[in-house]
């Protein structure tokens, strides 16, 4: 059957000589691989620069339910970046949240409102004029209602890793926290470098208490180093 949707490019994979696997969150059709020959060739119907992290995409593809992998018909980038891939800082944010949806997204079925949260937000990370430090813990905060694990409130939070025995919370603030988590994208909010290191240490320990499978984060040093 052949499908229309939007994508978010979340990771690519080399296969064999000139193809790709690529996996991408679509607006219809969850998270779904495709296979794309020829990619890495000059004549190649599409290009490797569509198929890179975080790329959003207008889509027509080959979509059959059960099936591992599929094929993409047509596809097209409908908002370019324009910060995102030339800025060190949000370039290490854009590849720090792709590596943590690689390894939440699971559902292969369509979820709009999940696809609009995610494209809403990389839009806005790519237009923001300045205040971005705080963007992947918000991002991180509001993904989590998505996945079934929203605390509600920065105390609840706190409380759920505190019972789980997670160290380094004595310098983590509730009433601060709250003040971030409900914040909005880009709205100023102050915080020395140790306490924004240490909310985040404390979202991905609350994201690995709640999903078994999700291990540790390569692209967490670079992301610190940048943001330090």
């Amino acid at each position: 059957m052949l499908t229309k949707t939007k994508g978010l490019v979340i990771s690519n994979m080399r296969y064999r000589e000139s193809s790709l696997l690529v996996t991408i969150y679509t607006a219809e059709c969850g998270i779904t691989t495709y296979i794309e020959n020829g990619v890495r060739s000059v004549k190649a119907k599409h290009k490797m620069a569509l198929f890179q992290p975080l790329t959003l995409l207008e889509l027509e593809v080959f979509h059959k339910p059960g099936k591992g992998i599929h094929r993409i018909s047509s596809a097209k980038c409908y908002y370019p970046y324009r910060k995102i891939p030339f800025d060190i800082a949000y370039s290490s944010i854009a590849l720090f949240l792709s590596e943590v949806l690689s390894k939440v997204l699971k559902e292969e079925e369509a979820n709009p409102v999940l696809f609009e949260f995610l494209e809403t937000s990389f839009q806005f990370l790519d237009q923001a004029p300045g205040h971005t430090e705080n963007f992947h813990l918000q991002f991180l905060w509001n993904l989590t209602e998505f996945l079934g694990f929203y605390p509600g409130l920065a105390s609840e939070f706190l409380e759920q890793l505190r019972v789980a025995g997670v160290p380094g919370l004595a310098g983590i603030d509730a009433a601060a926290l709250g003040a971030l988590f409900h914040a909005d994208y880009g709205q100023e909010v102050l915080m020395k470098r140790g306490q924004r290191q240490a909310i985040l240490a404390a979202l991905i320990f609350y994201y690995q208490l709640h999903m078994e499978s999700f291990g540790e984060l390569r692209s967490l040093q670079i992301l610190q180093e940048v943001l330090s």
